[in-house]
């Protein structure tokens, strides 16, 4: 820990986001994209996997709105949203 802390003395990488090289930066930049393009990668088919029942179901909630607006409002649950009922 101490090798990479001397590291970033060197590199100046301690002080502001200004003061870093501009090598530095596209650097820091190249590897948050590739570490949030790995985390999204593996974080989103986990969520989809979970979330798979809700999106169906307000999928087809959705579909029956757009054909059926007045009949789909009459629900009581779904008559609480000011967005969708406003009509």
């Amino acid at each position: 820990m101490d090798y990479l802390k001397e590291l970033a003395v060197r590199a100046n990488l301690s002080a502001t986001w200004e003061a870093w090289s501009p090598t530095y930066r596209v650097l820091a930049i190249a590897a948050g994209l590739a570490l949030a393009y790995w985390a999204l990668r593996f974080a989103v088919p986990a969520v989809l996997r979970i979330l798979w029942p809700v999106l169906f179901v307000v999928f087809a909630l959705a579909a029956v709105w757009a054909i059926f607006p007045e009949a789909t409002c009459s629900v009581e649950l779904i008559s609480k949203l000011p967005v969708i009922c406003a009509r």
